[in-house]
């Protein structure tokens, strides 16, 4: 027997009543409703973000797939091709690197927020030997056809990056990690440690004032020894490390 109210009643006198369970696309109904909400918000957090704002309408400009634009990025900063860069920022599943919002800017020819791009440094990434050859305050760094890195707080100076070669300073810098070297400072500190160019190889030491003054290692392996020019004009500073960066 069914009541007015639909529910089945076990006999006319009998008090038990079983009510009717949601059917499963009710659940559907209200899943849907909650997956709707949630994207709804996704949707407006993202409306609120400036940057997220700026890197659609950069692709929009561009005229690039989110996947292609991915792509140009990872081969304008020579990393691992990933194809799901966009996507993942514009679904605020990441956030853009300072690095990134250059090679955009650069790719897409669509200026980055002032805000944002007026404290960023570029800085690029240049290769062992010629990071040596950099010692000349003449000499211009490439800033074309180069990986770029970018920061908001290394302040002012003359700055590049390049990877450490060889196992001397691993203590600090293990081999393969990127120092980044302002040319600017080229005050020698006892203690400090320089991008020396020493009989026109690179090479990355700490500076000891003694007597004589010396280039020394700082090292797990004992082979490494301290370099004693001979001459002033057998070395020469390139400029001073400010920064270490490592993959973990």
């Amino acid at each position: 027997m069914i009541d007015c109210a639909g529910s089945m009643v076990i006999g006319e006198c009998s008090d038990v009543r079983y009510e009717r369970k949601p059917l499963r696309s009710d659940y559907r109904h209200r899943r849907d409703v909650a997956g709707n909400a949630t994207l709804r918000g996704m949707i407006a957090r993202q409306k609120k973000s400036p940057i997220l704002q700026w890197v659609a309408a950069a692709q929009t400009h561009a005229g690039l797939s989110q996947s292609a634009l991915s792509l140009r990025i990872c081969e304008r900063l020579r990393v691992t091709p990933d194809r799901s860069i966009i996507n993942k920022i514009l679904l605020n599943r990441r956030s853009v690197s300072a690095d990134e919002m250059l090679a955009i800017e650069e790719i897409t020819g669509f200026p980055a927020p002032t805000e944002e791009r007026s404290s960023l440094i570029p800085v690029p990434i240049v290769d062992w030997v010629s990071a040596g050859r950099l010692a000349d305050t003449g000499s211009q760094l490439p800033v074309e056809k180069v990986p770029l890195l970018a920061f908001a707080d290394l302040g002012r100076g003359d700055f590049f990056a390049t990877r450490v070669k060889g196992d001397s300073m691993d203590r600090l810098s293990p081999e393969g990690s990127i120092i980044i070297v302002d040319r600017n400072d080229k005050q020698l500190q006892n203690g400090k440690c320089y991008v020396f160019a020493v009989d026109g190889e690179t090479t990355f030491k700490m500076y000891q004032a003694d007597d004589p003054p010396y280039l020394a290692p700082y090292s797990t392996n004992p082979a490494n020894k301290p370099i004693f020019p001979k001459k002033k004009k057998d070395w020469e500073i390139v400029g001073r490390v400010k920064r270490t960066l490592l993959d973990l």
